[in-house]
């Protein structure tokens, strides 16, 4: 199955996009070939079993009956405690961001911060040092914070020990948009499966698709955001969902870490048989949807001229 290039009037393409009424950017990603690990012909990612996106604050009712028809029973949320709640606070960049909790039926939410600020009173200035920090150049932006995820991946351990568990219930993962942080959670992921490098690219890079509609906005309430100091050209290349961001961070996790595998065993500190049950809960033997030259995230036109 190709991916059709979508304009800002057209559908998404289901798959691998899920429409749920209120929420941007949920997918399934399951339907990626894993050859090359697996030496099977006909293995792919299990569909049905994780699926992506943004925060889910704005469901509407039928996106809730949506929701819940995909079975999901537990939802990770990895955003920081900055980006939780209803409260403003002008002392902290991402707080520009916050969205209030919600309980979505049938389904458990779990809170797992993957950065290192916990959002106390004493960390709020030294969130804002290390965004400035970074500078402009965004790959390295970009790289910086999947790091942090990377670094503190044993936050992610109660995800990846669900996944290791027989036959695991279905599990949507977010963060606030559902690109860089869940994208690096997802990246872990495929590349255990043996998902080829360049299709975890463009699977990230669907996130332009799915967030045509939220990036203006998302672009605009930055731009806002006190002590952020950022020009409007640098946030939108951060709002973006570049291939080479991907491509870079790809390369992270073998030169800093030596895989996959490894960073399962040696970070995470999984044995492997929990690394073979996630593989085996990851894996299906049944034929890609998306393939090696189908599958290609095409270009969305997100700036018009």
């Amino acid at each position: 199955m190709s991916l059709h290039a979508a304009s800002h009037d057209s559908p998404l393409p289901t798959p691998p996009f899920v429409p749920i009424p209120g929420m941007a950017n949920v997918r399934d990603i399951g339907g990626y070939p894993t050859r090359g690990l697996h030496r099977q012909p006909n293995s792919s990612i299990r569909r049905g079993l994780i699926y992506r996106g943004g925060e889910p604050s704005r469901i509407t009712p039928e996106g809730r009956t949506a929701f819940k028809a995909l079975g999901i029973k537990k939802v990770y949320d990895i955003r920081t405690i900055n980006e939780i709640g209803t409260e403003k606070d002008d002392t902290i960049p991402m707080a520009a961001l916050r969205q209030p909790i919600v309980d979505l039926e049938g389904a458990e939410r779990i809170h797992l911060n993957v950065f290192a600020e916990d959002g106390t009173i004493q960390n709020k200035t030294e969130s804002v040092k290390n965004w400035e920090k970074l500078g402009k150049n965004t790959t390295e932006r970009f790289i910086a914070k999947a790091s942090e995820v990377l670094d503190n991946g044993s936050r992610l351990v109660p995800l990846f020990a669900h996944l290791a568990q027989p036959n695991p219930a279905p599990i949507y993962l977010h963060c606030t948009a559902g690109k860089d942080r869940t994208g690096t959670v997802i990246m872990l992921l495929f590349r255990l499966a043996g998902v080829p490098k360049h299709l975890v690219v463009e699977e990230y890079a669907l996130t332009d698709l799915g967030l045509r509609e939220e990036t203006p906005k998302l672009v605009e309430t930055l731009l806002k955001a006190p002590n952020l100091g950022l020009d409007e050209e640098t946030v939108k290349q951060l709002v973006v969902a570049k291939k080479e961001y991907m491509s870079a961070l790809c390369d992270v996790l073998d030169e800093k870490y030596g895989g996959a595998e490894r960073y399962f065993r040696d970070v995470l500190k999984m044995s492997a048989g929990d690394v073979q049950a996630i593989r085996r809960a990851l894996v299906v033997g049944k034929r890609p949807i998306f393939g090696e030259e189908e599958n290609s995230a095409r270009k969305v036109e997100i700036w018009p001229s």
